[in-house]
């Protein structure tokens, strides 16, 4: 009867024993799969997400041509202009801006007066030009008032007034004549001298030698 006991007893502590090793590894592989699964899944929750900015696609702006500045076109002109006498027109070179009404230019710069130290103007002072065509080969200059009012008189002023515009435009194509008008209408003569009533044709009389 004690022996049965005794075997009854160390049958009980192995099964104790057994259990509380099954306990450890169930403790063990628990703990396992806690720190490697679940621990891991909780800290992942609780990082803060990552806030990647997407940059909105943007064309790339094409660089605008920049269009230099028309280079302004110059043409050089013989402008007839008095001598010191007032006997001879001498040509006096100018370079000018190429417009559509070169003649009216010249005519510009004929009443501008002249550049060149030793030269004399040719239009009075005050004269104003109105209008200026070109009809056929002939050029219409239509001259204020003070073309005549303000005219210094004489022949040879006359004359120079008058072939310095006749010698200067008669250089530009088509012009072969030129009619002087004042304040619009025909005038029989400047100063008395030389009859303008009609178109005058180039005279390079009249030209310094």
């Amino acid at each position: 009867m004690p022996r049965n006991r005794k075997s009854k007893k160390k049958k009980n502590n192995l099964e104790i024993i057994s259990t509380l090793l099954l306990l450890v590894v169930l403790i063990a592989i628990g703990y396992g799969v806690f720190t490697k699964w679940i621990i891991p899944q909780g800290e992942r929750y609780k990082e803060k997400p990552t806030r990647v900015e997407e940059i909105p696609y943007k064309e790339e702006e094409e660089e605008e041509e920049v269009t230099p500045p028309p280079v302004e076109e110059m043409v050089e002109v013989n402008l007839y202009f008095s001598d010191e006498e007032g006997m001879y027109l001498v040509s006096e070179k100018r370079r000018i801006p190429q417009t559509t009404s070169l003649a009216k230019q010249v005519v510009l710069e004929l009443i501008r007066g002249p550049e060149t130290p030793h030269l004399y103007p040719t239009i009075p002072e005050g004269t104003q030009l109105s209008e200026l065509y070109v009809a056929g080969n002939i050029a219409y200059l239509d001259f204020s008032e003070e073309i005549i009012k303000n005219h210094s008189g004489g022949s040879s002023g006359e004359i120079m007034t008058v072939y310095s515009l006749v010698n200067t435009l008669t250089e530009i194509p088509p012009i072969e004549g030129v009619q002087i008008l004042v304040a619009g209408e025909e005038r029989e003569s400047l100063a008395g001298h030389l009859d303008i009533s009609r178109p005058l044709l180039r005279d390079e009389e009249w030209i310094q030698p």
